[in-house]
């Protein structure tokens, strides 16, 4: 494998990553193509193709969310696939440490019970 193809299978694999993430954690997605961009729910994933449902093309872009649509499983080829923008969770410095100190006092709990 040469060095551009190695390249891109890493990008195919952390594109595949991220979709399977988002299905785990039934997050929408948006997705963007050649022609376009659309949103959904992702419910299945392989290394070839992706299933969405309750899809919709995003506000402000030529069409507005379709009802029928929502009714449809669109599965879609991954090679055709440019670009997945997904929600991410942000967590301040307070409640980063806020959880530590959770953990770490869960730890320091569970270390006394083996002392016994």
């Amino acid at each position: 494998m040469n060095r551009s193809s190695k390249h891109l299978s890493s990008k195919a694999g952390l594109l595949y990553q991220r979709l399977d993430e988002a299905l785990q954690q039934g997050s929408e997605i948006e997705v963007v193509v050649t022609n376009g961009s659309f949103c959904g729910m992702p419910v299945n994933l392989d290394e070839d193709f992706l299933e969405l449902v309750n899809f919709y093309v995003p506000e402000g872009r030529s069409y507005k969310r379709d009802h029928s649509c929502e009714r449809t499983v669109w599965l879609i080829k991954l090679s055709e696939i440019m670009a997945v923008a997904y929600s991410i969770e942000s967590w301040s410095k307070d409640q980063l440490e806020q959880l530590l100190d959770i953990a770490e006092l869960d730890t320091s709990h569970n270390l006394a019970d083996f002392e016994d």
